[in-house]
């Protein structure tokens, strides 16, 4: 018996180099690149609890390695956000989203005139620079919503995804006008490795079956997370 566990441990001692240090790690260090983040619900939601973060516990699990989010200088092992390569988690051009009846019936509508948006979102610039539009920015996609409720802006301009999943609620029928998705406009997030061995695991399981109807299901939860929460905001006004 004494035998046998030496042999194991001396086999155990040739093998221990070959794995990969992120395996040994306790957890990997995840940084955010850029001030955008996805589908934030509410004002008070950190990096470390959102869409993203949702997103890279999925992962954590299909590579059977911790990850932690840390907001600020690190030796970070995966950089997620506005990366310029990487495993795509995150993609939506710009839309608006304006009253059904008295809203802007087109994007040059906007014009002059106030629109929605939550603070970090590159719409703004979009909106800004294409139509001359006034943003009015907001800490999360639900109050950016409910700016638009409360008539402080004349639109939300935000992810496609988003919005048009927002117009089929009953709650928003009267702002269900969805303004055209603009061309050239696609926002496209990413998630990076620093480690070549690393990035190849992450392309396979988000390029997997498995790793497209786990994203899926995550974006959904925050989309849904965002109506609830606007939902929650809108109910709250009509209480005073």
């Amino acid at each position: 018996m004494k035998k046998r566990l030496l042999l194991l441990s001396g086999l155990m001692l040739v093998l221990l180099p070959t794995l990969p240090v992120y395996s040994l790690a306790s957890a990997l260090k995840a940084e955010p690149s850029g001030a955008y983040h996805p589908l934030k619900a509410a004002e008070t939601e950190s990096i470390a609890e959102g869409f993203e973060a949702a997103w890279l516990a999925r992962l954590s699990e299909a590579l059977g390695t911790d990850i932690a989010v840390v907001d600020g200088p690190a030796e970070a092992d995966l950089r997620f956000g506005k990366v310029g390569d990487g495993a795509v988690y995150y993609s939506s051009s710009t839309a608006a989203l304006t009253a059904a009846e008295a809203g802007p019936a087109d994007w040059g509508d906007l014009a002059g005139r106030a629109f929605c948006v939550t603070a970090g979102s590159p719409h703004a610039e979009v909106v800004v620079s294409r139509f001359s539009g006034v943003a009015r920015a907001y800490p999360s996609a639900a109050q950016a919503l409910i700016g638009l409720k409360l008539g402080e802006c004349q639109a939300v301009a935000g992810d496609h995804i988003l919005l048009e999943q927002i117009a089929k609620l009953p709650e928003w029928r009267r702002f269900n006008r969805l303004l055209p998705p603009l061309e050239n406009t696609e926002l496209t997030l990413r998630l990076r490795a620093t480690d070549v061995a690393l990035q190849q695991r992450i392309d396979s399981f988000n390029e997997s079956h498995k790793g497209q109807e786990s994203l899926v299901e995550v974006t959904q939860h925050w989309i849904d997370e965002v109506a609830f929460q606007a939902y929650v905001l809108a109910d709250t006004l009509d209480c005073h």
